[in-house]
């Protein structure tokens, strides 16, 4: 019996079988090549260095507290103080440093007050930092005084010392800047001298910084800056201290 041959597909066929199944294989690999989408990474790449950051979660800078200003005690006499002949409140030259600096002004002033003198409230500068303390003080200014000139000079000696160590004790973190006396012109009699002489000394043995009116030629010069009693600052009076004073405390602070 004769047997039936099998038909031999056309090369066509076996060409088109071929290049389909090589579609397929490159179809699969352009597949497994593709980068997975965004959300992808987002939810499964691991937390760390290199971690995407989802965009439904920016980094926004950290909020600061803003600085408080420095604060400047001032103790002092009638100088300090002003009276209605000039420097009471906003126009007197320790409001106006405090102005110029960027301090919180802390005063605590009293006229006739002095190391040794008593002023009117009863107290002398020893008396006003033991009642009004500044402890968070940055800079302690003690201003004065002229009104020391009639106490006796060791009263005054002593007294000065003991100040100047309550006042590091108030805030031992402050700086002490001590202004000597004040006079009303460039002709400050010896008394006073003998005053400057004594708060200076005391001012260097508690390391402080000290600044000299009288040798520096405060009020030597210049009209319209002390009033018609002849010792109280005007309020341009004032405003001239404040020039003279302002800049010690800058340089204080920084």
């Amino acid at each position: 019996m004769r047997r039936l041959a099998l038909e031999r597909p056309p090369s066509w066929g076996i060409l088109a079988l071929v290049l389909l199944v090589l579609g397929n294989v490159a179809l699969f690999t352009v597949m497994g090549m593709r980068p997975a989408p965004a959300d992808t990474y987002e939810s499964q790449a691991p937390a760390g260095a290199g971690s995407p950051v989802p965009a439904e979660s920016p980094v926004t800078p950290a909020e600061t507290e803003p600085s408080e200003p420095p604060v400047l005690a001032v103790y002092g006499d009638g100088y300090a103080a002003g009276n209605e002949m000039g420097g009471q409140g906003a126009t007197g030259w320790p409001a106006l440093v405090a102005q110029r600096t960027g301090t919180e002004l802390a005063l605590h002033a009293v006229p006739q007050a002095g190391y040794a003198s008593i002023g009117v409230t009863g107290q002398d500068y020893m008396g006003l930092l033991g009642a009004a303390p500044v402890p968070d003080a940055d800079i302690t200014l003690l201003f004065g005084s002229r009104n020391d000139a009639d106490e006796d000079p060791a009263q005054v000696k002593a007294q000065a010392v003991a100040a100047m160590a309550a006042a590091a004790q108030n805030a031992p973190q402050a700086i002490l800047v001590v202004i000597g006396p004040v006079w009303d012109d460039g002709d400050a009699p010896a008394s006073v001298l003998a005053v400057r002489d004594l708060v200076q000394a005391a001012a260097q043995g508690a390391g402080a910084v000290f600044v000299d009116p009288l040798a520096d030629g405060w009020f030597g010069t210049g009209s319209g800056l002390i009033a018609t009693d002849g010792i109280s600052p005007t309020d341009a009076g004032h405003a001239y201290l404040a020039e003279q004073i302002a800049p010690v405390v800058t340089a204080a602070l920084q």
